[in-house]
């Protein structure tokens, strides 16, 4: 069920969704950091995905790395599907991602 996510972000997305990717089961979306909060809104919302689980909110530091310092990264699931996928946006230093917790409550605590 989860490549059925990623195929419906690609579809409503198109190439707003920068990357994808499966490694062991495991479902990946890497979509602009101007499009995070759509995303994750749509995500939410789509009365096909119902992703309605917040699992956690993190970011990733690679300090070496020039171009985006940071991943942000959301995982969520779908109590309804039993889907479950990673969204994930580079975060330049200085950058502030719009925050999610309008879109989950539980986000606020991580940002």
């Amino acid at each position: 069920m989860s490549q059925a996510v990623v195929d419906r972000l690609q579809t409503q997305f198109a190439e707003r969704v920068l990357e994808t990717s499966d490694a062991f089961g495991d479902h990946e979306v890497v979509v602009a950091l101007k499009d995070w909060a759509e995303v994750a809104q749509f995500l939410k919302d789509d009365s096909e995905l119902q992703m309605d689980h917040f699992i956690d909110l993190t970011a990733v530091d690679y300090p070496e790395r020039e171009s985006a310092r940071f991943d942000l990264v959301l995982m969520m699931r779908s109590s309804v599907n039993n889907a479950r996928i990673r969204a994930r946006t580079y975060v330049k230093d200085g950058e502030e991602p719009a925050t999610l917790s309008g879109v989950w409550s539980g986000a606020n605590w991580a940002e």
